[in-house]
């Protein structure tokens, strides 16, 4: 019994790590432009959810088809700088001139009745290690997740709960031992 625990419990640890490794790295430069691909079909309504370190989740974009098969913005947080648009068949978020508050990472998503669905994300960054002047600060905002900083918080956590459920698991085989000497 104790094995299985031993399992579960390395299971539920190991499993969500190799997920947070599926986001694509995508290197911009500062004034172009840049087209992130959703594959999700083009059956749905796509909403496009930028996330970073500097401000709260917002939605930049969300699209569908027209009836003609052509592309329909339903809401664009900024119709000068984001574009919704097809890129093979698939819907396609277009961000012209990047700016620094666009770097960070983007997820496209559909919503069907209750559930949210979200495809593998985009990260975007700049590399900046050709300027002249080198900020770590800024670098560290503007580079790809660093692993440590963004899942050091999900580590201790996931550590704390597998504890508390050995403690748990624990206390219910010590009770069970007491209680099997106390009715002999």
């Amino acid at each position: 019994m104790l094995l299985s625990w031993i399992l579960v419990l390395t299971g539920a640890l190991v499993l969500p790590l190799r997920a947070l490794g599926t986001i694509e790295q995508k290197l911009v430069k500062l004034g172009e432009s840049v087209v992130l691909k959703c594959t999700i079909s083009l059956h749905h309504e796509i909403f496009w959810l930028k996330v970073n370190m500097k401000e709260k989740p917002k939605i930049v974009m969300v699209a569908r088809l027209k009836n003609d098969g052509g592309l329909t913005e339903v809401l664009n947080h900024n119709s000068t700088h984001f574009e919704g648009c097809l890129v093979d068949k698939f819907f396609g978020l277009k961000i012209f001139s990047v700016l620094n508050s666009d770097l960070g990472s983007y997820y496209c998503g559909i919503v069907e009745g209750k559930r949210i669905e979200f495809e593998n994300g985009v990260h975007i960054y700049e590399d900046i290690k050709d300027d002249c002047v080198y900020n770590y600060k800024e670098a560290f905002s503007t580079q790809p997740p660093v692993a440590e900083k963004e899942n050091i918080s999900y580590l201790v956590f996931a550590a704390v709960l597998s504890v508390g459920l050995l403690a748990m698991v624990l206390g219910i085989f010590i009770v069970h031992l007491f209680n099997r000497a106390y009715k002999k």
